[in-house]
């Protein structure tokens, strides 16, 4: 490609992608040496520079975990009460960092192109918050980042809808379809009319029959999880006993550190002293110990890393084995397909509402959908398939699960954004 016009950028809560486009050909952009989906993460080291994707994770742990990895920023975008943080001992604006790893991915699809890339549909969830204010804030501050990151042509697309575009590509017949999008942070759903001529038009919004999102995750899943199997080896629900009363942990410190965007502000001075008050009279000290070494120490990356290696495990088994062990912390626990099914069942109820609700909306019934596209990680939990499976028979589509959006932004692109 010897001059790229514009590029498609998914950027998600746990994974980023990018691709570009001269308006003949997508091509999407190796971000990683074997993958084409990068961690969406950022390590800030006692010195700049700053590092991206997978190389933050590589400087984070070569550093010892010294400096401040940060995760899951775009689930800060609809936050009201967020608007930066210290990095380095300087404010650091939440456009600001997302520019910063915005700009990483502008950069790597210019080497690839060979030209200067100037023009990028992002990718954005039907909703980034149920709250419309909320909603808007996130797109105008995600808006603001792409632009301090060197875009100037800058527009949006659906996540759900961006899939569908890729997956129409494999078509060769018209066919009524329901995407589900499946992120870290929501999950997205479309229904719309696909078809090898139908994808030769710019303009496709009489396809489009309706669309829904909900704020539920991989990161929930990964959440619950914790909650119910991990938090109890770190003191959750124990008690203590100021002044000879018995009172429960406050829950504030283990629920913060479930989820990384707040995990990561978590272990400041004022939550150590506050635990170093607590372990005092603790009924159970080496739990709250675990806790107490885990903020000090920042293990928060490791942790969550042990507890999505569970959930991935199963997936694909009936049970598996959750470990976590660094310096006098020792977990091991055996956690079983039923029981983290159990845990999650709140979340998968709202995804089965989201799609009930949508199809109610248009009148349709399951039966009138031609063939259900499934992309996102979360689309492979047996508990999330079976909403599928059991609604629409034999008309389950998979593709590449983590690079159908990006490339669909590809797509999408070239009519969006070429002449």
């Amino acid at each position: 490609m010897s001059v790229a016009l514009a590029c498609g950028i998914d950027f998600g809560t746990s994974n980023s992608t990018v691709t570009v486009t001269d308006g003949r050909e997508v091509v999407a952009v190796p971000l990683e040496e074997k993958t084409v989906p990068s961690p969406t993460l950022l390590y800030f080291g006692d010195e700049p520079p700053a590092w991206y994707g997978q190389a933050a994770i590589d400087q984070y742990l070569f550093e010892e975990m010294a400096g401040r990895l940060i995760q899951s920023i775009k689930r800060h975008l609809p936050a009201k009460t967020f608007e930066g943080t210290y990095v380095l001992g300087k404010m650091r604006s939440l456009e600001e960092l997302v520019a910063g790893y915005l700009r990483n991915l502008r950069r790597r699809a210019e080497v690839a192109a060979g030209a200067p890339v100037t023009a990028a549909l992002l990718g954005r969830p039907a909703r980034f918050h149920e709250d419309d204010e909320r909603d808007a804030l996130a797109e105008s501050r995600l808006r603001a980042a792409a632009g301090l990151a060197g875009f100037r042509d800058i527009d949006f697309q659906l996540e759900p809808i961006a899939a569908a575009r890729q997956f129409e590509r494999s078509l060769d017949e018209e066919v009524l379809c329901l995407v589900g999008d499946f992120g870290g942070g929501t999950s997205d759903f479309t229904v719309i009319r696909l078809s090898p001529a139908r994808a030769r038009k710019k303009d496709r919004s009489d396809d489009i029959l309706g669309v829904a999102g909900v704020a539920v995750g991989g990161n929930d899943f990964d959440a619950r999880l914790m909650i119910r199997h991990v938090l109890p080896h770190f003191g959750h629900n124990s008690f203590y006993q100021p002044f000879g009363k018995r009172l429960r942990i406050p829950t504030v410190l283990h629920l913060a550190i479930t989820r990384w965007h707040t995990a990561c502000l978590a272990g400041t001075d004022k939550d150590l002293n506050t635990l170093a008050q607590m372990l005092r009279t603790a009924e159970d000290p080496v739990g709250l110990g675990r806790l107490e070494e885990l903020l000090r120490e920042g293990w928060f990356y490791l942790l969550f890393q042990a507890v999505e290696a569970t959930k991935i495990a199963l997936s694909s088994q009936e049970s598996a084995t959750f470990s976590f062990k660094m310096g006098n912390i020792e977990i091991e626990e055996s956690v079983a397909r039923s029981d983290f099914e159990a845990a999650i069942g709140n979340e998968v109820n709202k995804l089965s509402s989201t799609v009930d609700a949508l199809l109610a909306s248009l009148s349709l019934p399951p039966d009138a959908i031609d063939v259900v596209f499934l992309t996102g990680g979360s689309s492979q939990i047996p508990a999330v398939r079976r909403l599928f499976t059991e609604r629409f028979t034999g008309r389950i589509a998979d593709t590449d699960v983590f690079t159908s959006v990006g490339l669909g932004l590809g797509v999408e692109a070239v009519d969006r954004l070429l002449p």
